[in-house]
């Protein structure tokens, strides 16, 4: 311990180098955590969108894509290597001014004016493909995190309703023991009390366990690792996305202007249009500049003037595209490509045409069915549960007038939850068709309420 110390009572500065570094240390690794910040303990659904843009492989695999189609867009329209040559003369030629003994050469070929610009357009037309391939598989990504988030809100919305029907059930299967040991009431209510009973429960069971395996989904989707907890969805979240939508030729203009599908093959279209303009520059001839240094050593004979001189030699090049088979066969590929690239833009504008179709459908119908079921007819259900419980208690209706009257209310509050959720997936369908946001369409419609 005495090494650590300086003789004279302060520290040793090896001791102080130390404590620095691993101040210096810490301070990385905070800084570190400030730029990668761990996942939230009680996630909301925006804390996965977000987790899945850093952390989704599938998006950092198309990002890795991207850049490398960027990175070779910046060098296909460079010029060609500089050739540099260098000749040794096993037997050196004698001429009038020296024997010739070796011979350095410098060459640049050019290839026909505009060859290199078109190249490289090409090549961009490709990584702006590959960019709203990006997009594309980003908006993909967070459709999957939004339905794994609202089916799981669904299932937790219809595990507290049958929880719900549980405790009913239970106070009634104990009601109708009380009335039984007490000699008014009859053993067949008791065993239909009892099977409605385990008919929830083991129904309740189902549902808890299918928590699992959907929250895996979520996690999957947001490029988290397994074992993270299920998060707790907000009450009413599914309600609140029930929203009108823009008129469907603003929706329509959406669709083809913002889909990252129809963009990127519109940028893979725009790239074989250059390239087809490219292939016709096959049949022009390409320049090469070069310069020769023959290095010659000094004349056998004194007096000879120059004697030694090295020559210098301008060279000027061109290949000749003789043959015209080559060119024309590079011309109808590059036509082939891109009347490939059209039809394949053609086919998705009609097939995300008819899913959009069909989205929007489910939407409507989903808006419809949570109005039916979540007004007048669950209205109507509550209130015939009321009149068949005073009835029951009256002697007027049976039990199983009571357990019936239950179940259709039951069935009506989970055809709400569930064409809510519809309504939610549909809506989630179309933003991902339409390359925008809930948000997004959500401000469109406070915007066009506010105009």
């Amino acid at each position: 311990m005495k090494n650590l110390i300086h003789p004279r009572g302060y520290f040793n500065p090896l001791v102080s180098l130390l404590f620095l570094m691993v101040f210096l240390c810490s301070q990385a690794a905070d800084a570190a955590a400030a730029d990668n910040p761990p996942f939230p303990a009680n996630p909301e659904l925006t804390d996965y969108l977000a987790w899945a843009t850093g952390h989704n492989p599938a998006v950092a695999g198309a990002a890795g894509r991207m850049d490398a189609l960027r990175h070779r867009a910046e060098g296909v329209g460079a010029l060609p290597d500089l050739r540099f040559g260098w000749g040794e003369m096993i037997v050196p030629v004698e001429t009038r001014v020296g024997p010739q003994q070796r011979v350095f050469s410098l060459s640049q070929s050019i290839p026909w004016f505009g060859t290199l610009g078109l190249k490289e357009t090409v090549a961009t037309k490709r990584a702006d493909a590959a960019a709203e391939a990006v997009r594309g598989h980003l908006f993909q990504v967070r459709h999957r995190i939004r339905a794994a988030w609202f089916n799981l809100e669904y299932l937790q919305g219809e595990i507290a309703i049958i929880n719900g029907n549980l405790a009913l059930a239970r106070q009634a299967e104990a009601s109708t023991r009380s009335s039984y040991e007490s000699g008014v009431g009859s053993f067949g209510d008791v065993l239909a009390a009892q099977i409605d009973v385990e008919q929830l429960a083991v129904q309740l069971t189902g549902l808890r366990d299918r928590i699992k395996p959907v929250t895996a989904g979520l996690n999957l989707a947001a490029g988290l690792e397994s074992g993270h907890p299920t998060p707790v969805t907000s009450a009413g979240g599914l309600e609140n996305l029930g929203f009108d939508l823009p008129p469907d030729t603003v929706l329509w203009t959406m669709l083809d202007d913002n889909n990252p599908e129809l963009a990127a093959l519109r940028m893979e279209q725009e790239g074989r249009r250059h390239g087809v303009e490219l292939a016709g520059k096959a049949g022009y001839p390409g320049l090469t500049f070069g310069v020769d240094y023959i290095m010659t050593g000094p004349a056998l004979m004194e007096g000879v003037a120059d004697s030694g001189k090295d020559p210098v030699i301008a060279r000027l090049g061109f290949s000749i595209p003789l043959w015209g088979g080559k060119a024309g066969a590079e011309k109808k590929t590059s036509a082939g490509y891109l009347a490939a690239a059209s039809a394949d833009l053609t086919d998705a504008r009609l097939r995300l045409n008819a899913n959009f179709e069909s989205a929007l459908y489910d939407w409507r119908e989903a808006g419809r069915n949570a109005e039916l079921y979540g007004g007048v007819l669950r209205d109507s259900g509550r209130q015939a549960l009321e009149v068949t419980a005073a009835r029951y208690r009256s002697g007027q209706a049976s039990y199983i007038d009571l357990v019936t009257a239950r179940k259709t209310l039951l069935g009506l509050e989970l055809a709400h939850l569930r064409a809510v959720t519809d309504r939610s997936n549909a809506l989630n369908d179309l933003a991902t068709l339409l390359g925008i946001t809930l948000d997004g369409l959500r401000m469109y419609e406070t915007e066009s309420a506010n105009q």
